[in-house]
């Protein structure tokens, strides 16, 4: 289906609204098949409930499909621009392979503020699929993150129903909820709001893995009181600080089920579990400290350290996901509803504390990413309540149903599918920006390089064009407008370099814009890159923005750039 919509839209390039219309009529056309053989096969002894659940099915399956389309435009790209992050993030598998430091000196303009996990074991994997350089086989390892996101998910998912009872949990062994649930996940770990980074190259992905992993952890040790479970979830939080800082928030968290919600609690269990996980916290950190020194502390805590949280742009993001929050609430309430309290409340608090930091916490910037994980496990409460009333409908046939019966079967599922908008698992089946000419303003930032030492021409967003080289550029916009917002940066090199006209050609987007990452309007201080610019360089061309987008929805590593080259004496 993803392949239909890409031909439709292909052919109707230039009519970007019939081309939606024709789509959805095609999906629309494919969604009625799986109805048409259920009815064929039995006719009205086909229960309504079956009914209900096999359009949701569709519906899913559907959306999945609509995902693949739109995702495959971001994936296939060949160069590291979509987003603020992909730049480093490639610059740091390129300093590995190069036996670079990972963390450097901070007037050197060139490191991560996240932590190296994920870019390493991105870098590992393309490496054993024969694809060390390749841009798209990176993020299609991201999408990967999220399969296997999803797929723990779905097994939270089936533990929580279990709790209810025997019975429930082997009607859900159904493959038709088997499909809402697995891919109604994906769709939650790819969602618009809360995870439209999951497929280009950022931390969320793998983090996402990790932070529902931990999840799954506590509700296997719930249910067997393992000892092995939980060395795995002493470890995690040591592993997580890895891939993002934040993940070693799971180590409080553990701590605080020991002590309030074990049902076997052990001072004994509290203070070992205390000191090997809080131990592997610091021992990982000091790894971090022996390998960088103080320029790993700069990069991974200083820097991020230095964003305020704005409690009203945390509330904004509440208001903005607050479907998330209703989901998993209810979802929890139907649970302990129908389940003992006691099996359901301690879980389910944790859930509410990991997504109420996450919202408290992304208030230090206007995306909504930090939330993801939290979304994708309010999602596990959601399903687990969704079938656990599901299978408590009546199993009424189309022969015996009276009106009421198809009322409240209609209701339920018109219900669930209006939430797969709430939850923002619908897209639009369009392309999201003019592929052709994305391409186009490719080549012309490559051909800026040709017949020309790499190393003498900076280009502010995109490492791509140093790969093939083993170029670890010094300079990057992504890391001075992190520290530029926060006033945590030394531009001093950057000026100094300017000042000697070091770079032969300088590739800059937004020069004549406000927003511009080596000089933002919104910095309560210049940092005089701007002015340095000005007077040590000139502009002698342009190359245009990527086309079919609006102003305000042009990504900055699509914007128009400005080629500049040094200012004779």
């Amino acid at each position: 289906m993803a392949i239909a919509i890409t031909f439709v839209n292909s052919t109707m390039s230039s009519q970007a609204e019939k081309a939606v219309t024709s789509t959805l009529i095609m999906l629309v056309s494919f969604a009625t098949l799986p109805i048409l053989v259920y009815f064929a096969r039995h006719r009205l002894d086909a229960r309504l409930s079956d009914l209900g659940l096999l359009i949701l099915a569709t519906a899913s399956t559907l959306l999945f499909a609509i995902y693949l389309f739109t995702a495959s435009y971001y994936v296939c790209l060949s160069a590291d621009i979509l987003i603020w992050s992909e730049s480093d993030f490639v610059n740091d598998i390129l300093k590995y392979r190069n036996d670079y430091p990972i963390f450097s000196a901070e007037v050197n303009n060139e490191s991560f503020t996240y932590t190296p996990g994920t870019q390493l074991l991105t870098s590992v994997l393309a490496q054993i699929a024969g694809q060390p350089d390749s841009i798209p086989v990176y993020r299609m390892i991201q999408v990967g993150y999220s399969i296997l996101a999803a797929i723990l998910a779905l097994l939270c998912v089936q533990r929580l129903v279990k709790r209810v009872s025997p019975e429930d949990s082997n009607a859900f062994h159904s493959p038709l909820w088997t499909v809402v649930c697995l891919i109604g996940s994906f769709l939650i770990a790819t969602n618009t709001a809360t995870n439209p980074f999951a497929h280009l190259l950022h931390n969320d992905a793998l983090a996402q893995l990790l932070t529902v992993a931990a999840f799954w952890l506590l509700l296997i040790f719930d249910d067997a009181r393992d000892k092995r479970i939980l060395w795995l979830m002493a470890i995690l939080p040591a592993v997580g600080f890895w891939v993002k800082q934040s993940l070693i928030i799971w180590a409080i968290f553990y701590l605080a089920f020991l002590v309030i919600f074990d049902r076997d609690r052990s001072v004994k269990r509290i203070i070992g579990f205390a000191v090997c996980s809080f131990g592997g916290v610091l021992f990982s950190a000091a790894i971090g400290y022996w390998l960088w020194q103080d320029d790993f502390v700069y990069w991974v805590f200083t820097v991020l350290g230095e964003h305020g949280v704005s409690p009203l742009r945390s509330f904004r993001h509440l208001l903005s996901i607050w479907p998330y929050y209703a989901v998993g609430l209810l979802g929890g309430l139907v649970l302990m509803q129908v389940g003992e309290l006691k099996k359901f409340f301690g879980l389910w608090l944790i859930w509410l504390g990991l997504i109420s930091l996450e919202t408290y916490t992304s208030g230090v910037a206007w995306m909504l990413n930090h939330i993801g994980p939290g979304c994708l496990i309010a999602g596990t409460w959601f399903f687990a309540g969704l079938f656990t009333i599901w299978n408590r409908f009546p199993k009424v046939t189309i022969r015996a149903a009276g009106a009421k019966g198809w009322l409240l079967i209609w209701v339920a599922t018109t219900v669930v599918c209006l939430l797969f908008s709430g939850l923002s698992l619908v897209r639009v089946p369009v392309e999201p920006f003019d592929y052709a000419d994305a391409k186009r303003y490719i080549g012309e930032i490559e051909n800026e390089f040709v017949g020309q030492p790499k190393g003498s021409i900076l280009l502010d967003l995109g490492t791509w064009v140093y790969v093939s080289d083993g170029i670890v550029m010094k300079d990057r916009a992504p890391s001075i407008g992190e520290r530029g917002y926060s006033q945590t940066g030394d531009f001093s090199g950057i000026l100094e370099r300017l000042k000697r006209r070091q770079y032969k050609k300088i590739l800059i987007r937004n020069f004549h814009s406000t927003d511009f990452w080596y000089d933002h309007e919104l910095w309560s201080k210049s940092s005089g890159i701007r002015q340095a610019l000005q007077e040590n360089y000139k502009e002698t061309g342009r190359i245009k923005a990527v086309g079919g987008l609006k102003p305000e929805e042009l990504p900055y590593g699509f914007s128009e750039i400005s080629i500049l080259v040094p200012r004779t004496k």
